[in-house]
């Protein structure tokens, strides 16, 4: 190309520093469904087909709330204990974490303050934080109702919700409103834009 340098309408450095990064962890017991509610949010689609997550998995997506274009990085945490030194080293930068449960599975439940504890330990427990009850769509298989679920999610004031991964309910609003809260809270230095 033939362009001098200055001739572009808008510097890249501008567009650059314009942009508002968001990194959201998603923390659980395995076989929770975290995989599977980044790939719905991401990509708007579900497996069936159970995979555990070798030590990490990356989801992105650029997602617009209150007229700004996020650009959404999702890390997706291995549930698997062997993993806890790979997870350590992921935490750094994160504005939002979604503790996972199964709604089927009452040790997934009751291992959430273990999640909280380790994100508290490696420096993501100051960041905005919910709980996400998933598997809701497994009728007659519940075994942690929504109000035990909610109080213990309120004892620790934490915002809760319910999900399905399998048909998306749930996803997007969960996702927007955390990423409406994390968003708000990048300094202005980091994003240019953010509370604007």
């Amino acid at each position: 190309m033939d362009r001098e340098t200055g001739h572009l309408p808008i510097s890249v450095q501008d567009v650059i520093s314009s942009l508002v990064w968001v990194k959201v962890i998603a923390l659980g017991t395995a076989a929770a469904g975290k995989t599977c509610i980044i790939k719905h949010f991401c990509e708007d689609k579900f497996s069936a087909v159970y995979q555990p997550t070798v030590g990490v998995d990356y989801g992105f997506k650029i997602q617009k709330v209150k007229n700004h274009e996020l650009r959404v990085h999702l890390w997706d945490l291995s549930g698997q204990l062997e993993y806890a030194e790979v997870r350590s080293e992921l935490y750094g930068g994160t504005q939002a974490c979604i503790l996972v449960f199964d709604v089927t599975n009452r040790n997934s439940f009751e291992s959430l303050e273990y999640w909280l504890k380790e994100a508290a330990r490696h420096g993501g427990g100051a960041v905005h934080t919910v709980v996400v009850a998933n598997k809701i769509d497994i009728r007659g298989k519940r075994a942690v109702s929504a109000e035990e679920a909610i109080k213990w999610a309120a004892a620790k004031k934490l915002k809760y919700y319910e999900t399905s991964a399998m048909s998306g309910e749930g996803i997007l609003r969960m996702f927007c409103e955390v990423l409406e809260v994390a968003s708000a809270n990048i300094s202005k230095d980091q994003s240019g834009i953010a509370g604007t």
